[in-house]
């Protein structure tokens, strides 16, 4: 009786045969694999490499569940790779977008971790570039500063430190200034000029403080 179980165990633990293992015609660098003669799944070279199948190969299930497993890895490390390849990005932005890709959460959090280890995220000198871009470029207060990098998924302690480091106060005045001057030459209506420079600042994410010094300096009350 101890005999049949026995073999009965090994036949359930047996999924099958590799009976042929060939390139794919159109993706050259994957590999299709046939079980007992049909199409079982595809893997890439980096999958081959660390699970190196041959034809005449036992596979049971575990083991198919396993490569089947790296292999999802292999194909959401390749996506990141390329994500994060086009510019910056933050732990944030890569998950949903792995997510987005229908990668499993164990999986992205394995890519995650590589991504961290090799130093290819870092979501403080991605706060740091997307200030410099804010402040440069876009001419935003901080608050609106704040507001973005917490859109992409930034921490706010974070964010506040970078801010600290990076923002400078007589710099924001100097740019509020600067705009509220453009805007008062499009306001044609000079008693709610006030109004007026308040409400656009406040969009653009100055502090009321900045607002009210160069309102004052601009309407002089």
């Amino acid at each position: 009786m101890v005999a049949n179980q026995n073999s009965s165990d090994n036949i359930a633990e047996s999924a099958g045969t590799v009976t042929k293992i060939s390139f794919q015609k159109k993706k050259t660098d994957r590999r299709s694999v046939f079980i007992d003669g049909e199409y079982a799944f595809s893997i890439s070279e980096q999958t081959y490499q660390l699970f190196p199948l041959h034809v005449n190969q036992q596979l049971t299930d575990n083991q198919i569940s396993v490569i089947k497993s790296h292999e999802e890895y292999e194909k959401a490390r390749e996506l990141a790779l390329r994500y994060i390849s086009i510019r910056m990005r933050s732990e944030y932005e890569l998950t949903t977008y792995l997510r987005k890709k229908e990668c499993n959460s164990q999986v992205i959090k394995r890519v995650v971790q590589y991504c961290h280890e090799r130093e290819y995220l870092n979501d403080t000198q991605y706060a740091e570039m997307l200030t410099r871009d804010m402040v440069n470029i876009n001419r935003y207060g901080s608050k609106k500063m704040f507001a973005v990098l917490r859109k992409r998924g930034i921490l706010s302690e974070t964010i506040t430190q970078v801010l600290r480091e990076q923002v400078d106060e007589t710099e924001q005045i100097n740019i509020a200034q600067e705009l509220a001057i453009k805007k008062l030459k499009t306001i044609n209506d000079q008693s709610k000029a006030r109004e007026k420079l308040y409400r656009y600042l406040k969009q653009r994410g100055f502090k009321y403080s900045i607002i009210a010094e160069v309102v004052k300096r601009l309407l002089n009350y």
